[in-house]
């Protein structure tokens, strides 16, 4: 069932609210996240409890879901300072909501991360230790997440004998006062801690390609060589880039395992990639690799 956490709308701020209440309901810590692109939100609160939405909007690159966090959860929130004198009281600077926390990342994942910082994904869903999902109600029913001002990424630790390797990052929240007034927890109908984000897939040319048939090999995860088998790649799915940017026709192609023969006319040099792929409970993707015909 859906907990949904002052929803009203913005009030001036001379109004006040009623205090009747039998039971507090106090979420628990965040132990993940999905950032979201600036201007996205889901259609209703109904739709932020379906999977099926939350698969639309990953598919469609609109929220990244990200790793687990591991360690070192604390708010990093500043309180506002101000210039006093006898009579005057002024606010010099302004409250900063903050959080930061620890991952433990491999090489290739920190790097993934690290790319989001700067980018245009400005928003966080954040994911608690109970289920539940931290969000945003806007005018309309629309629910959309926090808005950063910025996602900071710091420099990989390397291992210890005490630790193993880790990635630090924090959120700076651009108005706190944005989910104090309007925010929304709700239980989605699927587990969020075991939601995760489209896995790349490396594609490795296999012997030599020619005009008339290209042969590959699609593997996920960081290495090519340890690397999940990735089956069922279609046709459709190829896509096959001039190195201007046009379009090259695959005609057919067979597979063998994770092997697969593409067949065409007249295929020149081009950049090999995949759309992103959906099968059950995992999403794939191919940002690409190099053929030189």
């Amino acid at each position: 069932m859906a907990v949904v956490i002052d929803v009203c709308e913005q009030q001036n701020v001379s109004t006040t609210k009623n205090t009747g209440a039998s039971k507090q309901f106090l979420e628990g810590a965040t132990v993940g996240y999905a950032l979201a692109k600036k201007g996205f939100s889901f259609d209703s609160l109904d739709a932020l409890k379906t999977k099926i939405a939350w698969d639309i909007a990953k598919k469609n690159k609109d929220i990244v879901p990200f790793y687990s966090i591991e360690a070192n959860l604390e708010n990093s929130n500043t309180e506002p300072t101000f210039y006093e004198s006898r009579k005057l009281k002024l606010e010099t600077k302004k409250a900063r909501k903050g959080k930061k926390f620890t991952h433990h990342l491999g090489i290739c994942s920190h790097s993934s991360l690290k790319s989001y910082e700067d980018s245009g994904y400005t928003q966080v869903f954040e994911f608690t230790e109970d289920g539940y999902v931290k969000a945003v109600l806007l005018d309309g029913g629309k629910v959309k997440g926090q808005d950063l001002e910025n996602f900071i990424v710091g420099i990989r630790k390397d291992a210890t004998l005490d630790a193993p390797a880790s990635t630090d990052v924090e959120f700076i929240y651009s108005n706190y006062k944005e989910f104090e007034d309007s925010g929304v927890i709700s239980e989605p109908d699927f587990d969020l801690e075991d939601y995760e984000g489209i896995y790349e897939v490396a594609l490795k040319v296999v012997g030599t390609p020619t005009a008339t048939q290209i042969v590959v090999k699609a593997t996920a995860g960081c290495s090519s060589c340890n690397g999940i088998s990735v089956e069922g790649i279609a046709l459709a799915d190829f896509v096959f880039k001039k190195d201007d940017g046009t379009i090259q026709t695959i005609d057919s192609i067979t597979s063998n395992g994770n092997e697969y023969t593409l067949v065409g006319a007249s295929f020149v040099s081009g950049i090999l990639s995949t759309a992103v792929i959906e099968q059950t409970n995992i999403m794939f993707e191919s940002t690409g690799v190099k053929v030189v015909i």
